[in-house]
């Protein structure tokens, strides 16, 4: 999900202008059903329009009527070859689904990109389920929307112009929608981790909501990482005021040395821009992070790790409670929560053990090895000692885990998942150094 820094050299197609007002519609309609969502949309229908010059469409991706002022971005269905579900182009005022993704979803891998259109279009009901679950992805790239609204001094399609601040925005905005989705309707949660239902969308938005509740100092940095390092080029805004200071600090040599200063006062007015920026957002971060996130987290721990815990999903219940439960300490919550949570963490450790014991010899490999290094995380993390019953099991399991996903990650090609091999790898090499 990114700010695109290119357009896609894809034709206009008949029914274009018809599945985007569609989309439009039904996208605001589901996700202005949430706060979250409704306070993006407010946002965006009371901001700056942009400006002409800015967003003047592709001449193959014509404007279709009733949008030539509308507030809102346009919606398509193209093809893209990257990783992106979805992007949104600053310089046409769009969002992509990305047509491989869409088809995935549907199972239709065979349509092409003009029937997929189509079908989208005439079918009512593909296209809400659509929408019901890609409504987390459209907020995201709607808040970049929003941004290319109030920052027009950035170039949002070139990435070293890009700071990787707006990814926070999007993320934290998606994430905060995903909660009160999910507390709204539990039932798609249930399903996922239960691992009765997949979807990519909902798979994609789901990874990030747990990732930003169990560890806020690890979410920002996986967001820093990958737009800053692996997509090479997002900047920031602290590295945006410096290399404007230098322009300035050359601007004024040259200006006094021709006689002209008006290049240095034009350079000065755009660093005080982005001073002013730099300092906003950094407020808005701030004020997430120590006044919403721990109330937030708190909360979504809870949550999901109960969840979890009905479901039988042992290491994500053990893994949401136990940090939870760590969390408390650090934060506060009221005593009569920090209870409950105290009773639930020893529920899911009880639930987990007995879990293990009575199948452990009918799990593979990964799936008891994930099992009982939850359950070590989660006895450490609220200071309950390690089951005794399963000193033995642990002795032959952990030598066998280091070797299988150590395999694993020298052959991974995929980022993510080589990031979970490696991981583990070395989780489980930290314990068996440990117990030597």
């Amino acid at each position: 999900m990114a700010l695109a820094f290119f357009a896609p050299a894809a034709p206009a197609y008949e029914f274009d202008a018809a599945l985007s007002k569609e989309l439009s519609a039904e996208f605001k309609k589901t996700i202005t059903g949430n706060a979250t969502g409704a306070e993006v949309y407010s946002r965006i229908e009371s901001s700056p329009l942009p400006s002409s010059g800015a967003v003047e469409p592709a001449s193959e991706v014509p404007q279709q009527k009733g949008f030539k002022n509308s507030k809102l971005p346009r919606i398509l269905v193209r093809y893209d070859n990257s990783v992106w579900l979805a992007h949104f182009n600053a310089a046409e005022d769009t969002i992509y689904f990305n047509s491989r993704f869409v088809m995935r979803f549907f199972g239709a891998k065979k349509l092409k990109q003009a029937q997929l259109i189509e079908r989208l279009h005439k079918n009512a009901k593909a296209r809400a389920e659509f929408v019901k679950y890609a409504d987390a992805l459209c907020l995201h790239e709607l808040v970049h929307a929003l941004q290319s609204r109030l920052y027009p001094n950035y170039k949002l399609d070139v990435p070293a112009d890009n700071p990787v601040e707006f990814e926070y925005e999007a993320y934290l905005t998606e994430n905060l929608y995903c909660h009160e989705k999910m507390k709204k309707d539990p039932k798609l949660l249930k399903a996922f981790i239960s691992g009765s239902y997949y979807d990519l969308y909902t798979a994609n938005t789901l990874g990030a909501y747990l990732m930003l509740s169990l560890d806020r100092d690890d979410y920002r940095e996986k967001i820093r990482k990958k737009y800053e390092e692996e997509i090479a080029g997002y900047s920031t805004f602290a590295r945006n005021v410096a290399a404007q200071k230098n322009t300035v600090a050359d601007s004024k040599i040259i200006g006094y040395a021709s006689g002209s200063v008006g290049d240095y006062t034009g350079k000065t007015a755009a660093l005080s821009l982005l001073q002013a920026e730099k300092e906003a957002y950094a407020a808005f971060l701030k004020g997430f992070y120590e006044a919403r996130w721990p109330a937030f987290s708190a909360e979504a721990l809870m949550f999901v790790g109960s969840a979890a815990l009905e479901v039988k999903n042992y290491p994500l219940a053990l893994e949401c409670l136990a940090v939870a439960d760590e969390n408390a300490g650090k934060y506060g919550v009221p005593p009569e929560e920090f209870k409950k949570l105290k009773e639930k963490g020893a529920v899911a450790v009880l639930e987990a053990a007995a879990f293990i014991k009575d199948y452990r010899k009918k799990m593979t490999l990964e799936i008891l090895s994930q099992h009982l290094k939850a359950l070590e995380k989660a006895c450490k993390k609220t200071g309950r000692p390690f089951p005794e019953i399963f000193a033995d099991l642990r002795a032959e399991v952990y030598p066998k885990a280091l070797k299988y996903y150590a395999r694993r990650a020298s052959a991974e090609k995929d980022r993510e998942k080589k990031e979970y091999y490696e991981e583990n790898t070395e989780y489980f090499l930290q314990a068996l150094d440990k117990a030597q």
